[in-house]
């Protein structure tokens, strides 16, 4: 299950799995995308928000995401013909509230937490299934940034190609793996590179109503604006930032839209000008990611895209762009769904914690060790 930074909805993947490891083998079986309801949504988003949210709002919430995943989960099964009892395990990333991978000082500490609801304990009870929850804790209580953890998986899926595969997502925030041809894992790297659909998303509903830019049909009738552009890179720091990092809604939020608003604002830039230029700063965050931190140290051969991003033809376009020579090809070129492959990645990742497997990366997270993730909750 995963429910990610955009909060639009719950990505539920079915799939057989064997081995562990490397040696993983898996079929994706059938997959299915739960939207919230705009009520759902908002009222997520608005949890989220420093000062809008409450102890009492959090704990509700934690029970609340859970029950309602146990009914899509259900409703799920029934349309697949399966039965709880045909399935070994859940995993379930949680939504994630709060992320903070920077130490603050609190009373006589720097700490460091992250915070994901949708209990996986009251999920277990709810459908009758084990579940593996709550992944990031463990990297964190480690020292690590708790995010990405997907690099993981895409280590035990891209490694069997024998390509230098850069391994790009692009959900609500975008971030890429690195997959040497070689597999070694200690190759391996990975970070979160600045927005993905995130920033696109918000500002498609402030301006059309609408929930996300469908095939970047908005952005295509506009153009770059230079000075918005300009302003993006000069504003937001995370970008440029030197790994291990990663990042969500509380640096990507309402406060910097409505920032970045103002300015185009100002300078006149029109509604699908904003988009455009949005669109080119997301691929742009990407590559210069690419540039600063893995071209000088590895030549790739193939960028592979997942997420929702990929099915933007403009972001795409943007990205083959600024990529020139090297091939941006989707992960459905390489056998893997494309729109689940984070749902798909954390059922990977569950099966490694039942196994007692570590399945952090640390060179990547910068936890002191490998470490198992998760935690089990039996029905």
């Amino acid at each position: 299950l995963m429910s990610g930074t955009s909060c639009d909805g719950l990505d539920i993947a079915l799939i057989a799995i064997k081995g562990q490891k490397q040696n993983t083998v898996l079929r994706f079986l059938a997959g299915r995308s739960y939207p919230y309801s705009e009520e759902q949504r908002e009222g997520l988003l608005e949890l989220m928000q420093p000062g809008k949210s409450s102890a009492a709002a959090i704990s509700q919430w934690n029970f609340y995401l859970a029950q309602l995943w146990a009914e899509m989960v259900l409703d799920f099964l029934r349309r697949n013909n399966r039965s709880p009892e045909q399935i070994d395990f859940i995993g379930s990333h949680g939504q994630t509230l709060w992320h903070q991978p920077q130490e603050q000082t609190l009373i006589d500490r720097a700490v460091i937490s992250t915070l994901q609801i949708g209990d996986p304990s009251v999920l277990a009870k709810a459908t009758g299934i084990p579940v593996v929850g709550d992944f990031r804790v463990a990297d964190m209580a480690l020292g690590g940034q708790g995010a990405p953890l997907i690099p993981y998986f895409d280590w035990v899926y891209f490694s069997q190609f024998g390509k230098n595969i850069l391994a790009v997502n692009i959900g609500g925030i975008a971030n890429f793996t690195f997959v040497p041809a070689d597999g070694d894992p200690q190759k391996v790297t990975a970070f979160d590179c600045g927005p993905g659909n995130m920033l696109l998303d918000q500002v498609t509903r402030l301006f059309f109503r609408k929930p996300f830019d469908a095939d970047g049909r908005f952005a295509a009738q506009g153009t770059v604006s230079p000075k918005l552009l300009a302003f993006l890179k000069q504003s937001d720091a995370f970008v440029p930032a030197a790994p291990p990092k990663s990042t969500g809604r509380e640096h990507y939020n309402r406060a910097f839209v409505d920032k970045f608003l103002s300015f185009a604002d100002r300078e006149g830039v029109s509604a699908y000008d904003v988009l455009h230029t949005l669109t080119v700063y997301t691929a742009y965050g990407i590559h210069e990611n690419y540039r600063l931190f893995i071209q000088p140290k590895h030549r790739v051969e193939s960028v592979v895209v997942s997420g929702g991003g990929s099915r933007n033809p403009v972001l795409m376009d943007k990205l083959q762009q600024l990529f020139g020579t090297v091939p941006v090809k989707t992960s459905v070129d390489f056998g893997l769904d494309d729109e689940f492959k984070e749902a798909i990645g954390f059922a990977v990742l569950a099966n490694e914690t039942l196994l007692g497997n570590p399945s952090n990366v640390p060179q990547v997270t910068g936890a002191a060790k490998a470490t198992v993730l998760g935690k089990i909750c039996l029905p």
